[in-house]
């Protein structure tokens, strides 16, 4: 479980629970158990329009989207650090009109 820093500033440990007074967000993954996770991807759109200049529909420019998700395992948080690739999921969407 991470914990704050003194004052959630620095690298040192506060010695008591006036000192550990930082917010944190633990964005780990729970083991064992699945996680659902929210993303809105938007499609590409072109305004149709009336004689008025008022906007009458949208069309959908493409109806498909290609979607390529990959989670990357980075040992120290970043790329240069033997990172390897641990999943890649892919998967097309079609949207009916």
């Amino acid at each position: 479980m991470p914990m704050p820093q003194k004052f959630a500033r620095g690298d040192k440990m506060g010695r008591g629970p006036y000192e550990k007074s930082g917010i944190i967000n633990d964005t780990g993954l729970p083991p064992g158990k699945e996680v659902e996770e929210h993303f809105e991807i938007p499609f590409y759109t072109e305004d149709v329009e009336d004689d008025n200049g008022r906007i009458i529909e949208r069309q959908l420019l493409d109806d498909t989207l290609n979607i390529n998700v990959k989670l990357w395992y980075l040992p120290y948080g970043n790329m240069k650090s033997d990172p390897f690739l641990w999943q890649e999921f892919t998967k097309t969407v079609t949207v009916s009109k």
